[in-house]
């Protein structure tokens, strides 16, 4: 493992989060691109060049005053999986998983997502106060995910387009308090991740874990960072305390960071790590899939 690649998975440890540029053929994505907005079409009668379409014949979108998307786009994604046409973006993405994570340790699963996401009603970006959670528990004794979520760039993405915000670090503050806080017989959310996490237990009754749904709060309790988090606020004054200066909670150095990036890029991230959508300002729609890949060893 060369220096770039071991400096590239110390940061991805210590952060949670990874980008990775200029991992896929721009070309190949504004194909993706093409027919992933020609079914949305088909079934919603979107057009992303005709804003006027964006919700006219859409009677159930789904957010809030941030953001909003398409209730229905599940679907869409696994006729795109089953014809064949997000394998060569696949192919493409695996390699340079392997390359920083270790040759097939990870194996992408069939199951793709779509994150479009629309304009919402706010007028300025802001750091989120609510909605913050994880996707995945914390394990005692285990400081890797079961699972990579992968962020794959079909447009150039800014933070003013709803970009997700991610607390960099807080995967290992879940960590952390898995040790003090982490509780065994969870067997029913163990098996909740079988697709990602079949084979890592001997005895799953014995596994000590922290559940999704506990992290924040005492993070809150014990650090006014975190207090701070989930109050409003100016945009001015929470952009540059939370992903400015950011903060250290037990020598663990945390801040906001939101999921940016060009066509082709990706972003790989740990699911353990607190996040949230955030407001769509920009007047466009946001582009980004999401591959998720099952942990091996």
């Amino acid at each position: 493992m060369t220096t770039t690649v071991l400096s590239k998975l110390e940061d991805f440890q210590n952060k949670g989060v990874l980008k990775l540029s200029n991992v896929i053929d721009v070309e190949k994505i504004a194909d993706v691109q093409t027919l992933l907005w020609q079914e949305i079409d088909h079934k919603f009668g979107i057009q992303l060049k005709e804003p006027s379409t964006w919700f006219s014949n859409v009677n159930n979108p789904v957010g809030d005053a941030r953001a909003k998307r398409l209730n229905g786009m599940g679907s869409i994604m696994r006729d795109l999986k089953a014809s064949g046409k997000l394998d060569e973006i696949e192919s493409a993405i695996k390699p340079a998983i392997d390359k920083v994570f270790g040759a097939d340790s990870w194996c992408p699963l069939d199951l793709w997502y779509s994150l479009l996401s629309f304009p919402g009603s706010e007028a300025a970006w802001n750091v989120p106060h609510k909605s913050w959670h994880c996707d995945e528990p914390s394990v005692v004794g285990d400081t890797k995910p079961w699972s990579l979520f992968v962020f794959v760039f079909l447009d150039d993405v800014s933070t003013d387009m709803g970009a997700t915000s991610v607390i960099s670090g807080s995967h290992r503050q879940a960590e952390r308090l898995a040790k003090t806080l982490g509780m065994s017989n969870n067997e029913a959310l163990i098996n909740a991740f079988a697709s990602v996490n079949s084979g890592l237990f001997e005895s799953p009754k014995d596994v000590i874990l922290l559940p999704m749904d506990q992290v924040l709060e005492p993070l809150i309790q014990e650090d006014p960072w975190f207090q701070a988090l989930v109050q409003e606020g100016s945009p001015d004054e929470r952009i540059q305390r939370f992903t400015k200066e950011g903060s250290s909670l037990h020598s663990i150095e945390q801040k906001v960071v939101t999921l940016t990036g060009t066509a082709g890029d990706i972003i790989v991230f740990d699911p353990r790590c607190l996040h949230t959508f955030s407001a769509n300002v920009s007047g466009l729609p946001r582009q980004v899939l999401r591959l998720d890949f099952r942990r091996q060893i």
